[in-house]
């Protein structure tokens, strides 16, 4: 696979780990919904450690080398994948705030045995859902491709296998018995 592949396979594994906290939310069960959301929560840090440590740097990185010379076929202008990174870590940060308050609110609320509250955290899912979909509409549609018109093939492999390595590392609690991470 490659990092486009992987990251675009992980979008659909984190797209259905959403639908499953959504479903508990919408049972109105704070306890169910707060395992799904710290699922959820660790997979997308698990995704975007590997886009910020792996992905963006290396893209930003290639933009700059080629600052000055005749872009490759398809390739975007340092001043593009800046601002799109740019961006896009912004959107990690609202996703890594909001799911941070959401986790607070929704432990607090499975001490308690209330489930008052859970409007507040469906808000705040339903907002993260929302800006997840067109981020990750970005990164697959433009940021995810641009590493192969980029990159040299060994920087491609390289590169991949880092992303691999960081989208496995989950953890400890959410591995099977046996599983390294």
């Amino acid at each position: 696979m490659t990092e486009s592949t992987l990251l675009a396979h992980d979008h659909s594994e984190l797209d259905a780990a959403l639908a499953a906290l959504v479903a508990a939310l919408a049972e109105g069960d704070a306890a169910r919904s707060l395992e799904h959301l710290d699922l959820f929560w660790a997979r997308l840090a698990v995704h975007i450690r590997a886009e910020n440590i792996h992905l963006f740097p290396v893209l930003l990185r290639a933009a700059e080398a080629s600052r000055g010379s005749a872009p490759a076929a398809g390739a975007p202008e340092p001043k593009e994948i800046r601002n799109l990174v740019a961006q896009l870590r912004d959107d990690h940060d609202f996703f890594m705030s909001e799911l941070t308050a959401a986790v607070k609110q929704l432990r607090a609320l499975s001490r308690s045995g209330q489930p008052d509250g859970l409007r507040e955290v469906r808000e705040k899912i339903d907002a993260v859902s929302r800006r997840l979909d067109t981020h990750n509409a970005l990164e697959e549609s433009r940021v995810y491709h641009w590493a192969a018109v980029l990159l040299d093939p060994p920087e491609q492999i390289a590169l991949n296998e880092s992303i691999r390595q960081e989208l496995e590392n989950l953890p400890s609690r959410f591995r099977k018995p046996g599983e390294d991470g």
